[in-house]
């Protein structure tokens, strides 16, 4: 059985301080179960300044993806670091926009524009 939502680890860069995980897939009820432990234990061991997350190949995002994205970045503020959400596409950027997620959580539309912010 396929799964609804990988995770890749991408890009570090030390001396800019962050780190970029992909998300691929549909982040609901089942993805968000497929990739929990492995996110957290990411997120725990965290040491850079800012992780990013790439969301241009996430097709989907529902409620409880978004309160797990907000558990993420109230954890990374507590520890004093960020978290930055990058390549949102049209359907996810508007559940964004509805619910003032881009108001709470830095969002950019590429690397290179967070990067030149």
């Amino acid at each position: 059985m396929e799964k609804n939502l990988t995770l890749t680890i991408e890009n570090t860069n030390e001396e800019k301080s962050y780190q970029i995980i992909k998300f691929i897939g549909e982040l609901d009820k089942a993805g968000h179960s497929e990739i929990r432990d492995f996110l957290d234990d990411i997120v725990d061991k965290f040491s850079l300044k800012t992780l990013i997350f790439d969301f241009s190949a996430l097709r989907f995002i529902n409620s409880e993806g978004i309160g797990y994205v907000m558990e993420i970045n109230n954890h990374l503020k507590a520890e004093e670091r960020s978290l930055v959400v990058i390549g949102l596409l049209p359907n996810v950027a508007d559940v964004f926009k509805a619910i003032g997620l881009g108001d709470v959580i830095e969002v950019h539309k590429s690397l290179d524009s967070y990067l030149n912010a």
